[in-house]
């Protein structure tokens, strides 16, 4: 029985955080931080699972019902959908150097390294497009997990993709091989999920307090694509303080992460803005030429963990 392994980068947004939820376009990019399945089959009926950076294990029966209530219950939810294809058992183990809880999207980089991996095993062969939707689907239907189609998509496409995220969704590779990019997390606790539900709340009383700016970043997901079209970064880092001013108007945005993101400006960035739901967690800071150094310095001097990443060619992302 042959050893099976697969990868999946993390992510950055560019713009459209949260437009996903309107099942409207945003921009992201997979990054040069990767996790990685291993799975190693064996003749008998037991399923392993060991999470090798957070020291957690677990195991089970093929013939076991399936409870998604643990550590590694993104794998489990994987494996469940399976299931019934699976003749044998087999050891499954899970390496990152993701960051974690950092805005970067490891849950879904597992979720997705999962499905390669555990596909694989059951000789079954899926188009990026098709991992991406598996994804989506086991972790907002299966998971219960408040989420758009943003992040499965960078990762399972790779590269600079403008992501169609409704129920038609789709892929547009934006013409960008780098980008001058700093990530940054305040470390300041969120707890995502209750962020994206009170966003879900909002969206369906058609709150104008939300609905207003959040159709503006809508727009600026637009904008955002004409100028990497042109070749324009410097308008893009315009673009991008744009969204975190009606992330701000939105109540998204807190002290801290205006803070790092007028930091990085003052630093020399282009244009700064968060990532993800809000209420913590990173930002980031497109950099004008030479000064990514510089930027790093000034969000670190903040007490902030802060990475500059490659990004990932579409060939290489899944």
């Amino acid at each position: 029985m042959t050893p099976i392994t697969a990868s999946a980068p993390g992510r950055i947004c560019l713009l459209g955080d949260n437009a996903d939820l309107l099942e409207k376009p945003a921009i992201a990019a997979a990054i040069s931080a990767f996790l990685r399945v291993e799975i190693e089959p064996h003749a008998d009926d037991l399923i392993s699972l060991t999470g090798a950076d957070i020291g957690f294990s677990e195991s089970f029966r093929l013939s076991d019902d399936v409870v998604l209530d643990s550590p590694l219950k993104y794998v489990k939810a994987v494996y469940a959908r399976y299931k019934n294809q699976l003749q044998h058992g087999f050891d499954l183990t899970i390496h990152s150097d993701i960051p974690v809880s950092a805005g970067l999207s490891s849950s879904t980089a597992l979720c997705i390294a999962a499905i390669q991996a555990i596909a694989r095993l059951c000789k079954s062969n899926l188009t990026s497009a098709e991992i991406a939707e598996l994804s989506f689907q086991i972790e907002r239907y299966d998971l219960d997990i408040e989420c758009g189609r943003m992040d499965q998509y960078a990762i399972a496409f790779g590269g600079v993709t403008y992501i169609q995220t409704g129920d038609e969704a789709g892929v547009e590779q934006l013409p960008l091989e780098t980008l001058p990019v700093v990530v940054a997390d305040t470390e300041e606790k969120h707890d995502t999920q209750a962020l994206q539900k009170w966003l879900r709340d909002r969206i369906a009383k058609h709150d104008p307090s939300l609905m207003t700016p959040l159709m503006e970043v809508v727009d600026l997901v637009e904008s955002g694509k004409r100028a990497i079209l042109n070749g324009d970064l410097e308008m893009l880092g315009s673009i991008m303080d744009c969204q975190q001013v009606q992330e701000l108007a939105m109540g998204t945005s807190t002290d801290r992460l205006e803070l790092f993101c007028r930091k990085a400006r003052e630093a020399g960035a282009w244009g700064a803005k968060q990532m993800g739901a809000g209420g913590g967690g990173c930002m980031i800071a497109l950099c004008a030429p030479g000064h990514i150094h510089e930027v790093s310095e000034a969000l670190r001097s903040l007490g902030a963990p802060a990475w500059s990443f490659d990004i990932i060619p579409p060939s290489n992302s899944v």
